[in-house]
């Protein structure tokens, strides 16, 4: 399991994994931890073209135990095209 993680986390071969220090390749992957749970954290808010949103979980529809992370926007207004004929 430790050689499958390090090669889909780092891009090493098993070859190269058993062939490096294990100190340094801990110490890569606890970086590499480190960066991907900064990165979720800055994307619970944002602001694209339709505006701006947080993330928020909702339960999926085929599973229930299971969650979709989906963007809600703060102004639905620029996706409402109502007609001004009524």
């Amino acid at each position: 399991m430790f050689l499958v993680n390090v090669q889909e986390a780092l891009g090493l071969s098993y070859e190269q994994t058993l062939d490096s220090s294990f100190t340094l390749i801990r110490a890569m992957l606890s970086e590499y931890s480190y960066l991907w749970n900064e990165r979720n954290k800055e994307e619970k808010s944002g602001e694209d073209e339709g505006g701006e949103y947080e993330w928020i979980e909702l339960p999926d529809w085929d599973d229930p135990s299971k969650t979709n992370r989906v963007k809600k926007y703060k102004d639905i207004g620029k996706f409402i095209k109502a007609e001004k004929n009524l």
